[in-house]
């Protein structure tokens, strides 16, 4: 195998690797999408894209184009390698921001029922106790 053999497999199982983990986000955030994981996918499609596009004009360059060639395709797998790892980071920081956010709410929740519960002990056990009854009989 030639080191033009060579490099190109290494650069077909780069791309191989970045489409399937371009494939796996897209698995997880399917049908709980919003705008911004919207751009940040197409923005990742985009530049997989370009590397695609970079590799296909090194495989079909000729020895006279190759080094040329193969510096523009160097500089297109380095954005697409800086490009996930920025727009994951960026993806973690937001799931982090909104787990926060949840968590906070969720917490302001259990505040308010609490102190639902301690002003109306009665009540709330009357209530729980009616729902406790009304779930029993439909999930018989």
């Amino acid at each position: 195998m030639t080191d033009k053999e060579k490099y190109l497999k290494q650069l077909k199982n780069e791309l191989n690797k970045y489409t399937k983990q371009l494939s796996d986000i897209q698995g997880e955030f399917r049908g709980n999408t919003g705008t911004e994981f919207e751009k940040i996918n197409q923005s990742l499609q985009n530049i997989l894209h370009e590397a695609v596009v970079a590799y296909g004009k090194l495989e079909s360059a000729s020895a006279k184009e190759w080094a040329p060639v193969k510096a523009l395709t160097n500089e297109a797998f380095n954005n697409l390698k800086d490009s996930f790892n920025e727009k994951l980071y960026a993806s973690a920081d937001q799931i982090k921001a909104y787990a926060g956010k949840i968590e906070e709410n969720y917490q302001e929740q259990l505040d308010c029922v609490a102190t639902y519960v301690r002003k109306h002990p009665f009540k709330s056990l009357f209530l729980a106790a009616g729902t406790g009854f009304i779930l029993g009989k439909i999930l018989k």
